[in-house]
Protein backbone atom coordinates (compact mmCIF):
# COMPACT_ATOMS: atom_id res chain seq x y z
CA UNK A 1 0.00 0.00 0.00
CA UNK A 2 1.22 3.51 -0.90
CA UNK A 3 1.21 6.08 1.86
CA UNK A 4 -0.56 9.43 1.56
CA UNK A 5 2.76 11.27 1.83
CA UNK A 6 3.94 9.55 -1.37
CA UNK A 7 0.67 10.05 -3.33
CA UNK A 8 0.31 13.79 -2.74
CA UNK A 9 3.62 14.75 -4.45
CA UNK A 10 2.72 12.52 -7.43
CA UNK A 11 -0.67 14.22 -7.81
CA UNK A 12 0.87 17.67 -7.57
CA UNK A 13 3.53 16.73 -10.12
CA UNK A 14 0.97 15.33 -12.57
CA UNK A 15 -1.26 18.40 -12.25
CA UNK A 16 1.74 20.64 -12.87
CA UNK A 17 2.78 18.71 -15.98
CA UNK A 18 -0.74 18.73 -17.45
CA UNK A 19 -1.17 22.42 -16.72
CA UNK A 20 -4.16 21.96 -14.47
CA UNK A 21 -2.68 23.89 -11.59
CA UNK A 22 -3.88 27.50 -11.75
CA UNK A 23 -1.21 30.18 -12.18
CA UNK A 24 -0.09 31.75 -8.98
CA UNK A 25 -1.10 35.38 -8.53
CA UNK A 26 2.58 36.32 -8.31
CA UNK A 27 3.17 34.85 -11.80
CA UNK A 28 0.31 36.73 -13.46
CA UNK A 29 -0.73 39.63 -11.24
CA UNK A 30 -2.32 41.47 -14.18
CA UNK A 31 -4.45 38.65 -15.54
CA UNK A 32 -4.48 37.49 -19.16
CA UNK A 33 -4.62 39.53 -22.37
CA UNK A 34 -7.60 39.33 -24.68
CA UNK A 35 -8.03 39.88 -28.41
CA UNK A 36 -10.38 42.75 -29.19
CA UNK A 37 -10.67 44.28 -32.65
CA UNK A 38 -11.97 47.84 -32.70
CA UNK A 39 -15.75 47.61 -32.61
CA UNK A 40 -16.24 50.66 -34.81
CA UNK A 41 -13.81 49.70 -37.61
CA UNK A 42 -16.64 49.28 -40.11
CA UNK A 43 -17.94 52.76 -39.34
CA UNK A 44 -14.69 54.37 -40.52
CA UNK A 45 -14.83 55.71 -44.06
CA UNK A 46 -11.14 55.21 -44.79
CA UNK A 47 -7.69 54.92 -43.33
CA UNK A 48 -4.99 57.20 -44.76
CA UNK A 49 -1.39 56.32 -43.92
CA UNK A 50 1.96 57.72 -45.00
CA UNK A 51 4.73 55.24 -44.30
CA UNK A 52 8.26 56.40 -43.46
CA UNK A 53 10.86 54.04 -44.99
CA UNK A 54 14.42 54.75 -43.93
CA UNK A 55 16.40 51.54 -43.44
CA UNK A 56 20.09 51.15 -42.66
CA UNK A 57 20.04 47.82 -44.53
CA UNK A 58 18.29 47.93 -47.93
CA UNK A 59 17.20 44.31 -47.50
CA UNK A 60 15.20 45.37 -44.43
CA UNK A 61 12.74 46.80 -46.94
CA UNK A 62 11.28 43.28 -46.90
CA UNK A 63 10.25 43.73 -43.26
CA UNK A 64 8.59 47.04 -44.10
CA UNK A 65 6.72 45.42 -46.98
CA UNK A 66 5.65 42.62 -44.64
CA UNK A 67 4.23 45.19 -42.23
CA UNK A 68 2.49 46.92 -45.12
CA UNK A 69 0.94 43.62 -46.20
CA UNK A 70 -0.27 43.05 -42.66
CA UNK A 71 -1.93 46.49 -42.60
CA UNK A 72 -3.68 45.87 -45.92
CA UNK A 73 -4.81 42.37 -44.92
CA UNK A 74 -6.14 43.54 -41.54
CA UNK A 75 -8.04 46.38 -43.21
CA UNK A 76 -9.65 43.85 -45.55
CA UNK A 77 -10.57 41.61 -42.62
CA UNK A 78 -11.90 44.11 -40.06
CA UNK A 79 -12.54 47.32 -41.96
CA UNK A 80 -13.14 49.84 -43.04
CA UNK A 81 -14.56 48.28 -46.20
CA UNK A 82 -15.10 49.64 -49.67
CA UNK A 83 -13.12 50.61 -52.73
CA UNK A 84 -11.23 53.40 -50.99
CA UNK A 85 -11.02 51.79 -47.54
CA UNK A 86 -7.31 52.47 -47.24
CA UNK A 87 -4.90 54.85 -48.92
CA UNK A 88 -1.20 54.30 -48.40
CA UNK A 89 1.82 56.32 -49.48
CA UNK A 90 5.31 54.94 -48.85
CA UNK A 91 8.03 57.58 -48.67
CA UNK A 92 11.50 56.10 -49.08
CA UNK A 93 14.39 58.39 -48.20
CA UNK A 94 17.18 56.25 -46.80
CA UNK A 95 19.81 53.76 -47.95
CA UNK A 96 17.05 51.43 -49.20
CA UNK A 97 16.34 53.63 -52.22
CA UNK A 98 19.02 51.62 -54.09
CA UNK A 99 16.50 48.76 -54.18
CA UNK A 100 14.34 50.78 -56.59
CA UNK A 101 17.22 51.58 -58.98
CA UNK A 102 16.60 49.63 -62.21
CA UNK A 103 20.33 48.85 -62.34
CA UNK A 104 19.96 46.78 -59.13
CA UNK A 105 16.86 44.84 -60.21
CA UNK A 106 18.58 41.44 -60.41
CA UNK A 107 19.92 41.81 -56.87
CA UNK A 108 16.64 43.02 -55.34
CA UNK A 109 14.14 41.39 -57.72
CA UNK A 110 11.97 39.85 -54.98
CA UNK A 111 11.67 43.14 -53.08
CA UNK A 112 10.98 45.18 -56.23
CA UNK A 113 8.36 42.69 -57.43
CA UNK A 114 6.63 42.76 -54.02
CA UNK A 115 6.61 46.57 -53.98
CA UNK A 116 5.28 46.65 -57.56
CA UNK A 117 2.46 44.29 -56.57
CA UNK A 118 1.47 46.72 -53.80
CA UNK A 119 1.62 49.59 -56.29
CA UNK A 120 -0.78 47.62 -58.50
CA UNK A 121 -3.13 47.52 -55.50
CA UNK A 122 -3.06 51.30 -55.14
CA UNK A 123 -0.11 51.92 -52.80
CA UNK A 124 1.87 54.97 -53.91
CA UNK A 125 5.68 54.71 -53.67
CA UNK A 126 7.70 57.92 -53.46
CA UNK A 127 11.49 58.31 -53.36
CA UNK A 128 13.30 61.35 -52.02
CA UNK A 129 14.84 63.26 -54.91
CA UNK A 130 17.51 64.81 -52.69
CA UNK A 131 18.69 61.41 -51.48
CA UNK A 132 18.57 60.00 -55.01
CA UNK A 133 20.68 62.87 -56.38
CA UNK A 134 23.20 62.46 -53.55
CA UNK A 135 23.98 58.94 -54.75
CA UNK A 136 23.86 59.74 -58.45
CA UNK A 137 20.31 58.70 -59.33
CA UNK A 138 17.82 60.53 -61.54
CA UNK A 139 14.10 59.82 -61.93
CA UNK A 140 14.89 57.82 -65.10
CA UNK A 141 16.92 55.35 -62.99
CA UNK A 142 13.87 54.16 -61.04
CA UNK A 143 11.18 51.63 -61.87
CA UNK A 144 7.97 52.99 -63.35
CA UNK A 145 5.85 52.59 -60.22
CA UNK A 146 8.10 55.01 -58.32
CA UNK A 147 7.43 58.75 -58.11
CA UNK A 148 10.47 60.86 -57.31
CA UNK A 149 9.56 63.80 -55.07
CA UNK A 150 11.75 66.79 -54.15
CA UNK A 151 12.46 65.72 -50.56
CA UNK A 152 11.47 62.83 -48.27
CA UNK A 153 10.91 64.74 -45.02
CA UNK A 154 8.90 67.32 -46.95
CA UNK A 155 6.80 64.51 -48.47
CA UNK A 156 6.07 63.11 -45.00
CA UNK A 157 4.93 66.56 -43.82
CA UNK A 158 2.92 67.09 -47.02
CA UNK A 159 0.94 63.86 -46.65
CA UNK A 160 0.33 64.49 -42.96
CA UNK A 161 -1.10 67.91 -43.82
CA UNK A 162 -3.50 66.06 -46.17
CA UNK A 163 -4.83 64.01 -43.24
CA UNK A 164 -2.57 60.96 -43.55
CA UNK A 165 -1.28 59.52 -40.29
CA UNK A 166 2.44 58.88 -40.02
CA UNK A 167 3.50 55.28 -39.64
CA UNK A 168 7.18 55.16 -38.75
CA UNK A 169 7.30 51.41 -38.12
CA UNK A 170 9.75 51.06 -41.00
CA UNK A 171 12.02 53.92 -40.11
CA UNK A 172 15.30 53.68 -38.30
CA UNK A 173 17.15 56.58 -36.79
CA UNK A 174 18.44 59.11 -39.32
CA UNK A 175 20.88 57.25 -41.49
CA UNK A 176 23.69 58.04 -43.87
CA UNK A 177 22.83 57.24 -47.48
CA UNK A 178 26.06 55.29 -47.98
CA UNK A 179 26.97 52.34 -45.80
CA UNK A 180 28.74 49.02 -46.02
CA UNK A 181 25.31 47.50 -46.68
CA UNK A 182 24.58 49.45 -49.87
CA UNK A 183 27.95 50.78 -51.09
CA UNK A 184 28.09 48.34 -54.02
CA UNK A 185 24.64 49.47 -55.23
CA UNK A 186 25.37 53.20 -55.44
CA UNK A 187 26.11 54.75 -58.84
CA UNK A 188 27.93 57.86 -57.60
CA UNK A 189 30.97 56.70 -55.66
Amino acid sequence: MISETRILPIIVLSLTITGSVPAQAADAPYGTAKFAPYSDSDSLKELKVVWDFNFVDPKALGIGLGNLNSLLRTTTEIGPRGNDAIKVVVVSHGPEIVVFDKQNYAKYKDLVDRAASFANRGVRFEVCGSAAAAIGLTPEDFHGFITVVPNGPYALAYWQSKGYTLNAVGATMPTRLRSDLNKDDIRKK
